[in-house]
């Protein structure tokens, strides 16, 4: 990455994903600003983080991004002046109610639905991270049926950009692509490492989620974009949460 300012290479002390960390310019001071309200403590496994050393907050969905949208949430009711104990409270354990996160059931499979972007290959990653962390076996259902109201073409070339390599981990068992641009997903993934006997493709979403109902009771997660959400999810059962 390069600096807004004088073009010059930006250098990372770290970074957590794409371009989030703490970074400076090589050539001019241009750099990550201190920060009035951070993260001084975080633990994904226990699903807990604290807030400048003295909130802790519990949390209902352990992936990095959701830390930072916490953290962005603390900050702003912070600044308005709402006492750091109550935010913390209220923050805790929190769960979208706005179909990002689902939980739901599919024969014996327990399962979670993460909504991506497509054309967004770091909401794409973050997704595929958050799946291949899986400390059981589980199942990853990848779907790609509508490219976005942006895009008339179906243009698919973004999928090159997605980090679709995290999913080559033994906890993986098995991997689904399906939707009209199930081919397209073939192809890409035929460009990784993963084992193709690992890999199943099926155009039919329904049809996928019938072979899935009567086979195999491992976690099953299930990644695509809002415009084809519910394609999948009219085929399971909804958990509440």
């Amino acid at each position: 990455m390069y600096c807004p300012i004088c073009h010059a290479p930006l250098e990372f002390d770290y970074y957590h994903y794409n371009h989030i960390g703490q970074y400076h310019c090589t050539k001019c001071d241009f750099k990550r600003e201190k920060v009035n309200y951070e993260v001084t403590d975080v633990n994904l496994d226990e699903g807990r983080i604290k807030i400048d050393n003295q909130h802790e907050i519990k949390l209902a969905f352990r992936s990095i991004y959701n830390v930072y949208n916490i953290l962005s949430a603390y900050s702003v009711c912070s600044e308005i002046g709402i006492d750091g104990a109550l935010i913390a409270r209220t923050l805790s354990d929190y769960i979208l109610k706005n179909g990002r996160f689902v939980q739901y059931k599919l024969g014996a499979h327990q399962g979670t639905f993460l909504v991506s972007k497509h054309e967004n290959s770091v909401s794409y990653d973050m997704s595929i991270k958050y799946a291949a962390a899986e400390k059981k076996g589980c199942t990853v259902m990848i779907i790609v049926d509508a490219i976005s109201r942006k895009y008339f073409t179906s243009e698919t070339s973004w999928l090159w950009d997605v980090n679709f390599e995290l999913l080559n981990t033994d906890k993986v068992k098995r991997i689904f692509l399906c939707g009209r641009y199930a081919h397209d997903l073939m192809l890409r993934f035929e460009a990784t490492d993963i084992p193709k006997d690992r890999i199943q493709m099926y155009e039919d979403i329904d049809k996928a989620c019938e072979y899935l109902k009567d086979s195999g009771d491992e976690t099953l997660y299930t990644i695509t974009c809002f415009s084809d959400r519910m394609k999948f999810l009219s085929n399971v059962e909804l958990i509440e949460g």
